[in-house]
């Protein structure tokens, strides 16, 4: 899966990528693992020699310059190849960013919301017109009728400043539309990048209650966080790490919330695999034991017999994947068994 950090030049959108990285991505591109103490349990339990966290992938965007429509653009569409959107907001003081002054995180996330919504217009309006095209030849089909009034009504939405992530989609049109990458039907998070200052005292502040009110009324979740604390506190010694929390004021980091959150917002669900490689990998809810067959190997997918499968919980609270065999918590469960939240699977397969 991959996130897309956006923010305005200076908002702090690369340092809080630098935080998130450790200082240790390439390119503006970095592997973070999803934190799940669980999976570090089992994998501790069954004596792994090689653990594999689930991780998300993460991608620090280009300077979004208002005064130059050609970068804009470039940037959008980079956008669009991601799954998630993170939206970096400034809401610390800086004499060094000529666009945003004075601090307004509202404003700056009322344009971030502008342009999403005329570009997914732009988008539909071109696939409409080709559309429409389509129908003067008469050679469109059922489905192509079924696209054109859903875009017609995503248009509608769009064109009152409405998101759509909350507009239902039929489940044959789904695939139609994936490859449109509409930006506001992608899931996204708000980051308000505060000050030292502020760190603890977020309640009290008047501009922090303005963006959550616009959160809200969108339906976008908001954290704030301090990216150059995050970034500093990651590069002390652990030992060190909780000194510096404690002198801060500051109860936990952050980042491993942002991380949840995005991972929340993705709407998935995490499965393991345990043996000399203890693995976690991710699937999207309401998938069932053959598509989970199918993430770890296609082969697995194409010769699958049966699954079993069992709750991490319990697999941990037996004593291991032998010890819930024996106490009768594993299940044999066929190809559409729908995966849930954390079970542990072992596929059976011929091929």
């Amino acid at each position: 899966m991959r996130i897309a950090l956006l923010g305005f030049p200076l908002s702090g959108r690369t340092t809080l990528f630098d935080a998130l990285s450790g200082g240790h991505a390439r390119e503006g591109v970095a592997s973070i693992p999803i934190p799940d103490p669980r999976f570090e349990q089992l994998a501790h339990q069954a004596g792994a020699r090689k653990r594999t966290p689930a991780a998300l992938e993460w991608h620090d965007l280009p300077d979004f310059n208002p005064d130059k429509p050609e970068t804009a653009r470039q940037l959008l569409s980079l956008a669009r190849q991601n799954d998630a959107l993170v939206c970096v907001l400034r809401a610390f003081d800086s004499p060094y960013a000529p666009y945003h002054a004075p601090i307004d995180p509202a404003r700056d996330l009322r344009f971030w919301l502008d342009e999403f919504v005329l570009s997914d217009l732009q988008v539909i309006e071109n696939r409409i017109e080709r559309l429409t095209k389509l129908f003067q030849s008469h050679k469109e089909s059922a489905a192509d009728r079924a696209e054109h009034a859903l875009l017609c009504q995503m248009h509608r939405a769009l064109s009152v400043g409405e998101l759509l992530q909350a507009f239902e989609v039929p489940h044959e049109l789904e695939a139609r539309l994936r490859g449109f990458g509409f930006l506001t039907r992608k899931p996204m998070v708000v980051v308000a990048n505060i000050g030292e200052s502020l760190l603890g005292n977020e309640a009290q502040s008047e501009m922090l209650a303005s963006l959550q009110a616009l959160c809200d009324a969108h339906g976008l979740p908001l954290m704030s966080l301090c990216a150059t604390f995050e970034r500093d506190l990651r590069q002390l010694p652990e030992a060190e790490q909780a000194e510096f929390l404690q002198i801060m004021g500051v109860s936990e980091p952050a980042l491993p919330r942002l991380v949840r959150l995005v991972y929340e917002q993705l709407r998935l669900q995490v499965f393991y695999t345990i043996s000399d490689e203890a693995r976690a990998w991710l699937l999207p809810k309401g998938s069932t034991a053959l598509d989970a067959a199918a993430t770890i190997h296609s082969d697995l997918a194409r010769g699958f017999i049966r699954a079993e499968v069992c709750p991490a919980d319990e697999v941990l609270a037996a004593g291991g994947w032998k010890a819930a065999h024996k106490a009768g918590k594993v299940q044999l469960v066929g190809k559409d068994y729908a995966m849930r939240d954390g079970e542990v699977i072992y596929v059976r397969f011929n091929v």
